[in-house]
């Protein structure tokens, strides 16, 4: 289940793990502003592929897919 972009908004806003922050901060980006992804990666200094696996897991397990 994809969540809103509000929705994104407010776990980002409440999520204290750093790790999780930065997955969530992806998927609100690509999936809520609706950004390239390799441009998310590259303003997170992250590779394509950790982007591309991690919205992948998004998409197939929710918000649940994110954690490790």
């Amino acid at each position: 289940m994809s969540l809103t972009k509000g929705e994104l908004e407010t776990l980002y806003r409440n999520e204290s793990r750093a790790i999780l922050k930065e997955r969530l901060l992806l998927v609100l980006k690509a999936k809520g502003d609706g950004m390239i992804p390799a441009l998310v990666a590259k303003g997170l200094h992250r590779s394509r592929s950790w982007t591309s696996d991690w919205l992948a897991r998004y998409r197939k397990e929710g918000i649940d897919g994110l954690e490790n």
